[in-house]
């Protein structure tokens, strides 16, 4: 679950949402679908340079590793992480103390199954401006960041249109991402944050089932699909 997430937004929605610009902004591209497991880059704002947008590569690697992204990704998948995990697993616990990032978006997606199918939900805000998501990092000798998604029990209505999976993206408020990002905040206040994060108001809608097929994308895929006797949110 959540292997795939999406970032609509055009570079300048991004930039006057978050109030700082990219790094590098030829480079920024939207995408209806990011496929984590294909390699893919995310942007983000990291705790070493909160006044730049830069880009990560989804799917964390330890500081020392030094062969290919795919193989560390076959042996340990690091696209996301539980909250509960970030302290007792050694991969995870010293970026989570010292390298904290925010993960732009504009939605993700969740699955609901019914009667022997399961169905793929869009999950965006009502303006459908880009949102943060918690997230940690490290910075490999190459330069390149690599980073992953931090997931938190799922709430609201999340809750109601998945019945494969209980957790969901840790969002973080717009009041709350100074001191995420923030390498002097006490890791009390931090842990406080986690638990008062995921506040925003989502919407959720069911889109076709060739989302599954990763080979398959097409200009309408985040469009409303309409199946019987499962939830519209």
């Amino acid at each position: 679950m959540y292997k795939k997430v999406s970032n609509i937004a055009d570079r300048q929605s991004i930039e006057k949402e978050l109030g700082v610009p990219f790094k590098y902004p030829k480079l920024y591209n939207s995408s209806l679908v990011v496929n984590g497991i294909q390699e893919s880059t995310l942007s983000v704002v990291t705790l070493d340079n909160p006044t730049t947008i830069s880009y990560a590569i989804w799917g964390l690697l330890p500081l020392n590793y030094k062969d290919e992204w795919v193989d560390f990704q076959n042996a340990y998948e690091t696209l996301t992480i539980p909250k509960e995990n970030l302290i007792t697993n050694n991969i995870f616990k010293e970026p989570f103390l010292n390298r904290r990032c925010l993960i732009v978006l504009t939605g993700f997606f969740t699955s609901y199954f019914y009667n022997g199918t399961v169905y793929p939900y869009y999950v965006y805000l009502p303006s459908e401006k880009p949102f943060c998501v918690a997230g940690i990092y490290n910075t490999l000798e190459d330069g390149f960041i690599t980073c992953s998604m931090i997931l938190k029990e799922s709430m609201g209505m999340i809750k109601d249109i998945q019945n494969l999976d209980s957790k969901m993206p840790l969002t973080i408020p717009q009041r709350f991402r100074d001191t995420w990002l923030d390498s002097s905040a006490d890791i009390g206040e931090i842990n406080n944050l986690l638990d008062k994060s995921n506040e925003l108001d989502f919407k959720a809608h069911p889109i076709a089932k060739e989302f599954f097929k990763n080979e398959i994308s097409f200009d309408s895929m985040l469009e409303p699909v309409s199946y019987k006797n499962i939830p519209s949110i």
